[in-house]
């Protein structure tokens, strides 16, 4: 039984046998894409990429991640995870739909809310207490189903609006998978961190292909499970029974490092989302604003751009590690300190490049 096996070895085996799926699958994909013609279109706005790459590499991530999963369920993970498989599958249906023919934003953002609740409500993973977080105590049950299925639907769009250059989103993914499968390991969560590590081989199956210069995208497919498989671990690793405020009435450091993990995608969209109403343009309308196409256009590489990110993602959860007994607003903004020198620092050299062109 895999339950018998040292975890190490658990883990190990998750990892790289979701990676050789992956990469089996997505190596496939690429070939009857190119065989059938099957490529995403290029827009001259956020895609000004080749004409002849798919866009289909989520099905190699879903395909690597549900063929590995079902082995560590097995080995001890919570019936609750039934309901995420049946919320994963909505939301790979649904992207195939869209990165295929375009799916409506309405009708793919009923799907997503759909999705988000299947998972919410009947596996009542949610977020039932801001543990003391500026003074925010539990919350009641149809606030917090709400308030759950809201966000997880808003994460889910701000982690696919992150995939704009090639390798970015699996990079990110990744080192997030990295971080929620260390804090399930703290937690005693063995069957859970091997599920997260599957999802992360799954992912680096995929980054082999999509690393720049990309064969293949991880489109709408892709990031729309990994965003939601990504929010789903951390509200599990939040909602952990013993998590609560230490002796100085401060949240406990996981809770602050989760928040850390995922900062930088809702960061970067709630400042586009500014951005955008502030010159009296849609929230929702696509353009250049976001913070990889800002050193996309100053001159960077798509691979520097990338590993720049992916750094101070992990300058940002160093941050959050350290900060731990400070005031939660003091938190805030240290958190907030890389990304938004990057972004004005990115600004300042794009504009610089466009006067002098």
């Amino acid at each position: 039984m895999l339950s018998a096996l040292p975890p190490y070895i658990l883990y190990i085996a998750s990892i790289l046998v979701s990676a050789v799926v992956s990469m089996y699958a997505v190596k496939k994909l690429i070939f009857i894409a190119r065989k059938r013609k099957i490529y995403d279109i290029p827009d001259n706005i956020r895609k000004i990429h080749g004409a002849e790459i798919p866009s289909l590499g989520g099905i190699g991530v879903f395909i690597g991640y549900m063929a590995t999963i079902p082995l560590f369920i097995a080995s001890g993970a919570g019936p609750g995870w039934n309901y995420i498989i049946v919320s994963t599958v909505i939301l790979f249906f649904t992207g195939i739909y869209d990165d295929l023919m375009n799916m409506r934003p309405s009708k793919k953002l009923l799907a997503q809310l759909i999705a988000s609740a299947v998972t919410v409500y009947f596996a009542d993973i949610r977020l039932s207490s801001f543990y003391d977080f500026f003074g925010v105590h539990d919350l009641p049950y149809w606030v917090s189903i709400g308030l759950t299925t809201f966000l997880c639907t808003f994460f889910i769009n701000v982690y696919n609006f992150i995939d704009g250059i090639d390798g970015l989103a699996c990079m990110l993914g990744m080192l997030y998978c990295a971080v929620f499968g260390g804090l399930f390991i703290m937690n005693g969560q063995q069957a859970e961190a091997a599920i997260c590590f599957c999802l992360f081989g799954a992912t680096a199956g995929l980054l082999y292909y999509n690393y720049a210069p990309a064969k293949i995208y991880l489109g709408d497919t892709g990031s729309m499970l990994t965003g939601f498989s990504l929010f789903i671990f951390a509200v599990n690793i939040i909602s952990w029974p013993k998590w609560s405020t230490d002796m100085f009435g401060h949240p406990e450091p996981e809770i602050i490092v989760v928040c850390a993990v995922l900062f930088y995608p809702v960061f970067d969209a709630l400042r586009v989302f500014v951005l955008r109403l502030k010159n009296g343009i849609s929230p929702l309308k696509a353009d250049r604003r976001h913070l990889h196409y800002y050193l996309i256009d100053s001159g960077m590489s798509h691979a520097k751009t990338a590993w720049l990110l992916v750094g101070v993602n992990v300058l940002t959860i160093l941050i959050a590690a350290c900060s731990i007994s400070f005031h939660p607003a003091l938190q805030l903004l240290l958190i907030a300190a890389p990304s938004s020198i990057v972004a004005v620092v990115a600004h300042r050299a794009m504009r610089k490049k466009s006067l002098a062109q």
